[in-house]
């Protein structure tokens, strides 16, 4: 089975900064290999374009640009705000408002983010939004392991909602989601 939308995508992969002699940022192995539905938002785009009609067993090697990957950096995503933000009912600041940590942010309508605390000082935090690789080349390496179709259960249940079989879903669903009836 090939690579597709609709389908169950098992991998290994190396991601490297900018080249394929660039610094490891990231690795998924055989033995921790990464594994998603091609064509549902899992992966990025182009991650998912350069792959699209491979087999398990073929390689893959390909470069992404910071917009094909994660964004370009953007300045206005780096905020600064008082640090009584960060202080507990005693006055005194979170533990977990260090500088290199990763929070999660509610910025409204129940929309969680994460942002990174770049600096504290004495009455300021500067928090960044930016993904952590915006604005960095990057270059995946890597092997097919598994391509197999989408079946009921698959990430939670029901086909995700996802169950068409004129779409290469899950034809053998049973679940009553409209792709099966």
């Amino acid at each position: 089975m090939k690579v597709a939308n609709n389908t169950v995508v098992t991998l290994t992969y190396t991601l490297h900064n900018d080249t394929k002699d660039g610094a490891v940022i990231d690795q998924a192995t055989k033995e921790h290999p990464l594994e998603g539905i091609f064509g549902h938002g899992m992966f990025l785009p182009r991650f998912e374009e350069s792959l699209q009609g491979l087999e398990p067993g073929d390689t893959f090697g390909f470069h992404l640009t910071p917009a094909e990957g994660y964004g370009e950096r953007n300045e206005e995503m780096v905020y600064t705000v008082k640090k009584d933000m960060f202080l507990d009912e005693n006055g005194k600041l979170s533990e977990h408002c260090k500088e290199g940590n990763t929070l999660q942010f509610n910025v409204g309508d129940g929309n969680i983010v994460p942002g990174k605390i770049k600096k504290v000082s004495v009455e300021l935090v500067e928090i960044d939004f930016n993904h952590e690789l915006a604005g960095v080349p990057l270059y995946f390496e890597g092997e097919i392991l598994n391509v197999r179709e989408l079946k009921e259960g698959d990430f939670g249940g029901g086909c995700g909602g996802h169950c068409h079989s004129s779409e290469g879903g899950c034809d053998s669903c049973n679940s009553g989601c409209e792709g099966c009836k």
